[in-house]
C-alpha cells in the first residue's frame, strides 16, 4: 500500500524505559525479515507511559530514568537497526527523531554518547530531529539536526476557533472541536522559512474519543480532497527550503487509530487519503478525472444481465417492462460495442446480440432494479469504464435519499450508493482482483421504476403543466421529463408551455420527447406561447392560460429545473381521494445543486414552515411543484392575472385558488416529501437564490417591488 501511494517509509514510535521496551515486536519482526522492502526509522517516544496515555506525571505506569547508562544502553539497542540498509538516513546518517527532546536533562550528553557508541559500530552519529512540541520550538537548543513540526500540539492555542457549539451532538461532550479546513489553513499559512532544517507535518483526520471518550479533541470535516491541497502546500513549502535529499513530510499517522489519525484504508473513505498522497507526488489534481472519457473499441464485448428484481417487475408490471425495454433498446450502447445476453427477453428485443454467458465480456452491464434512463447515459458510464480500470462504474440515480450520497471531486462514491444504483457496469478483472472503487458517472442519469400497486384501468390522469422559453437548459428539462415519466400508478401528460424556440430549439425539443417513454405512449401537449402579448416575459400568461387548456381532471405545475420522485403523484392522489378537497400538498426539499458535475450535493427542509390557511396567506409556503388541483372543483373562469408579472406569479395565483375550506391543510401536516426544488449554485434562478446580496439586490429591484404590491393588494381583498 505505501509503494503504490508514493508513501517513502515509517516512523515507527518507540519506546524505552531503560532497556523496558514496549510493543517492540512489529519492527523486530521487520528486521528479521530484510525482504520486506520498507524504508523505517525511529521516533523515541520518550515520555511517562500513563494510564491516560498522555505523557503527564500522573498515574505513571512506566517512567523515563535519564542517564549516561541510559543513553548508552539505549543506543546500543538501536544499533543493528541502524545496519539495516532499509533504515532511513539523512546526510548519510541513520535518522532518530525525538518526541519531547526538552525532557531530557542533559541532551549533550546523550549525543556524545550515541556518536560515540556508533562510531565503535562503524556508523556515523545519528541524524537526531527534535519534535516541535512541548516545549521546543527550536532544535538548534538542543543541538539537534532538525526539527519537525508537530501539527495540533497545541490546538492551534486558539488560533482556530472551537466550532463545538455550532454542531448537532448526539450526547452530552466536553469536546474541543476545530474545523479541519481552518486548520489546514493555519499551517497553510506558516510559509514564513526557519533558520533550521524544517519538516512541515500534516493529519488526514483526528479524533482522540477512543482514547479520552467525552472530553476528546476532534477535527470536522475532514476529506480527501482537503488533505491532498494542504499536502501540496507542503510540498511546495519544501522545496523551497529544503535540499532535495531532506525534502521529507511527516503524516501524523500511519495507524494512530485511538486519535483517528490513519492513513490505512478504512470503511468510510477507503484507500482515498493514501490516493491523495499518490496524486499529489505525481502531480495530479485531485478533481480531474470527473467523468473521464476513452473511445470505445469496436470489438469491446458487453454483456447484459437481469437480477430477479427485474424480471419479476418486468413479468408483473406490463407498462414498466415497456418503458425499460424501450430505454434499452434506444441506448446507442447497442451501436458502440458487441452486446451478449443470456436472457431470453433481451435476446428477443436485440436481435444481433450472441446467446451467450458472461465469460468472454469485457464488462458486464447488472440490471438490478428498472429504470429510465437516456440514450448515451450506458454509453458514458462504458466510456468512463475504459479510462478507469478496475472500477466499478453506475450511474447517476435519482433518488429519494434525504441525504444525498457524497460524490468525491472525481465522482467516486460510496459503497452504499452502488446498492441503491439500478444498474452498474462491471470489469471482467472483478472476479480476479476485485475492485479498486465505485465511481458515479454524473451525466448519466436514471430514473428508478417502481412496480405498479393498482392495475392499469384504474391508473388516473394527471397533466403536468412545464413552461419552457429560449434560454432553457434542455438538459434539465430532460430530467424533469423523466421524472414524470417514472412516475407510478398514474398516467401523466406534460403540456409544455413554450415561448420563442427558434427552429433548432424546437428540433431538439421533439427529439428529446421521442427519447422519454411516457407511460401508455402519451403524447405531450405542447402550446406555443411565442407571439402573444406584448411581454418578452410571458410565464404569468402562460401559467394562466395553460391551466385552462387542461383536459384532466387533475393538473400540477413542475418548473423544467425540478424534480419529484416516482410516488409524488399516487401520494398526492390518494389524499384528494380521501378528503374530497379541491387541494392538496407534498413537501419539496431545496436541493443544493451543482450544474457543472450534474449532482445534488445536500437537500434541506427549507419549505417546512407552513401548516394552516393563515400560514400560507402571510406567507407562501406551497412551491409550485408541491400541490395538485382537482379541477372538477375549481372555478378556472375566475382567476385573474397581469400578464406582465415577472415575480411571485405562482403565488398569486395560488392565493385565488386556495381557500380555508377546499384545500387539505391537513396534508401538510404530514410533511410528506415528494420532490426537489433545485438551487442551483453555480448559476442564477429568478428566485432560487441562496446568496444574500444577490437577494437584496433583487429586493431592491422596482419590477420586483411593483409585482410584491400586486400580492399585497390581493392578499387585503381576500383579508376583506
Amino acid at each position: 500500500m505505501m509503494q503504490k501511494a508514493g508513501v517513502h517509509g515509517q516512523i515507527f514510535y518507540h519506546y524505552w524505559f531503560s532497556g523496558k521496551l514496549i510493543l517492540e515486536e512489529p519492527v523486530k519482526m521487520l528486521l528479521d525479515n530484510p525482504d520486506i522492502e520498507m524504508p523505517y526509522c525511529f521516533c523515541w517516544a520518550n515520555e511517562n507511559w500513563t494510564r491516560r496515555w498522555d505523557g503527564d506525571d500522573e498515574d505513571i505506569l512506566l517512567g523515563q530514568i535519564y542517564s549516561d547508562d541510559d543513553a548508552r544502553g539505549f543506543i546500543r539497542y538501536l544499533i543493528p537497526f541502524f545496519q539495516d540498509p532499509r533504515y532511513i538516513r539523512v546526510d548519510g546518517r541513520p535518522a532518530l527523531y525525538i518526541y519531547r527532546p526538552a525532557s531530557i536533562p542533559d541532551i549533550e550528553a546523550y549525543l556524545e554518547i550515541w556518536e560515540k557508541e556508533c562510531a565503535r559500530a562503524d556508523l556515523p552519529k545519528p541524524y537526531v530531529v527534535g519534535v516541535l512540541t512541548r516545549g521546543a520550538t527550536d532544535p538548534r537548543e538542543f543541538h539537534l539536526d532538525a526539527g519537525t513540526e508537530r501539527v495540533l500540539h497545541d490546538w492551534t492555542d486558539n488560533a482556530v476557533r472551537d466550532i463545538g457549539n455550532e454542531l448537532q451532538h448526539y450526547h452530552e461532550l466536553n469536546t474541543h472541536i476545530l474545523s479541519y479546513d481552518e486548520v489546514a489553513s493555519f499551517y497553510e499559512n506558516q510559509t514564513e522559512h526557519k533558520p533550521f532544517t524544517y519538516f512541515r507535518s500534516i493529519i488526514a483526520t483526528w479524533d482522540n474519543t477512543a482514547r479520552y471518550g467525552k472530553d476528546a479533541y476532534l477535527v470536522h470535516g475532514s476529506t480527501p480532497q482537503r488533505f491532498q491541497e494542504w499536502l501540496e502546500k507542503l510540498m511546495t513549502y519544501s522545496r523551497e527550503t529544503l535540499d532535495e535529499e531532506k525534502r521529507f513530510i511527516v503524516v501524523n499517522a500511519w495507524n494512530e487509530w485511538a486519535e483517528g489519525a490513519h492513513l490505512e484504508p478504512d470503511t468510510h473513505y477507503g484507500y482515498s487519503y493514501l490516493n491523495a498522497i499518490g496524486r499529489a507526488l505525481s502531480g495530479h489534481a485531485y478533481v480531474d478525472e470527473l467523468n473521464a472519457t476513452s473511445p470505445i473499441p469496436k470489438d469491446t464485448k458487453v454483456h447484459l444481465s437481469l437480477s430477479n428484481t427485474v424480471t419479476e417487475a418486468l413479468q408483473s408490471d406490463e407498462v414498466l417492462k415497456k418503458q425499460f425495454l424501450a430505454c434499452l433498446s434506444r441506448s446507442s450502447l447497442l451501436k458502440q460495442c458487441l452486446i451478449t445476453t443470456e436472457n431470453e427477453t433481451l435476446s428477443t428485443l436485440l436481435p444481433e446480440s450472441a446467446k451467450e454467458g458472461p465469460e468472454e465480456a469485457d464488462y458486464t452491464l447488472l440490471f438490478s432494479s428498472p429504470a429510465l434512463f437516456d440514450q448515451k447515459a450506458i454509453e458514458k458510464m462504458l466510456s468512463l469504464a475504459l479510462s478507469t480500470p478496475e472500477s466499478l462504474i453506475i450511474p447517476n440515480h435519482y433518488s429519494q435519499r434525504a441525504q444525498p450520497y457524497h460524490i468525491t471531486g472525481n465522482g467516486s462514491v460510496t459503497t452504499m450508493a452502488l446498492y441503491d444504483a439500478p444498474f452498474v457496469l462491471i470489469p471482467r478483472t472483478h472476479k480476479e482482483t476485485g475492485y479498486k472503487n465505485i465511481r458515479m458517472r454524473t451525466d448519466a442519469y436514471t430514473f428508478g421504476l417502481l412496480p405498479a400497486t393498482i392495475d392499469k384501468a384504474h391508473r388516473k390522469h394527471v397533466t403536468t403543466i412545464v413552461r419552457l422559453h429560449k434560454g432553457a437548459d434542455f438538459s434539465e428539462l430532460k430530467k424533469a421529463l423523466f421524472s414524470l415519466a417514472a412516475m407510478r400508478d398514474c398516467t401523466v401528460t406534460p403540456l409544455l408551455a413554450i415561448q420563442d424556440l427558434d427552429k433548432g430549439q424546437q428540433e431538439k425539443l421533439k427529439d428529446l420527447l421521442e427519447e422519454i417513454p411516457f407511460a401508455e405512449g402519451t403524447a405531450p401537449q405542447i402550446e406555443d406561447y411565442s407571439h402573444t402579448g406584448p411581454q418578452d416575459d410571458l410565464r404569468t400568461l402562460m401559467m394562466n392560460d395553460a391551466l385552462k387548456k387542461v383536459k384532466t381532471r387533475y393538473a400540477t405545475f413542475l418548473d423544467y429545473d425540478d424534480l419529484l420522485f416516482p410516488d409524488a403523484y399516487p401520494w398526492l392522489l390518494d389524499r384528494l381521494e380521501k378528503t374530497g378537497k379541491a387541494v392538496t400538498f407534498g413537501r419539496v426539499y431545496a436541493a443544493s445543486f451543482d450544474s457543472k458535475t450534474g449532482t445534488i450535493s445536500k437537500r434541506t427542509r427549507e419549505f417546512e414552515y407552513g401548516y394552516s390557511y393563515e400560514d400560507f396567506i402571510y406567507d407562501n409556503h406551497a412551491p409550485i411543484h408541491s400541490f395538485m388541483l382537482d379541477l372538477d372543483q375549481i372555478d378556472l373562469a375566475k382567476i385573474v392575472y397581469h400578464q406582465d408579472q415577472k415575480y411571485m406569479e405562482d403565488y398569486y395565483l395560488t392565493l385565488q385558488i386556495f381557500t380555508k375550506d377546499n384545500a387539505d391543510w391537513e396534508s401538510l401536516s404530514l410533511n410528506h416529501y415528494i420532490g426537489d426544488y433545485i438551487h442551483s449554485t453555480d448559476r442564477e434562478h429568478t428566485l432560487a437564490i441562496a446568496n444574500e446580496e444577490e437577494k437584496n439586490k433583487l429586493l431592491d429591484d422596482p419590477v420586483y417591488q411593483r409585482d410584491e404590491k400586486r400580492i399585497c393588494d390581493l392578499r387585503d381583498q381576500i383579508r376583506k
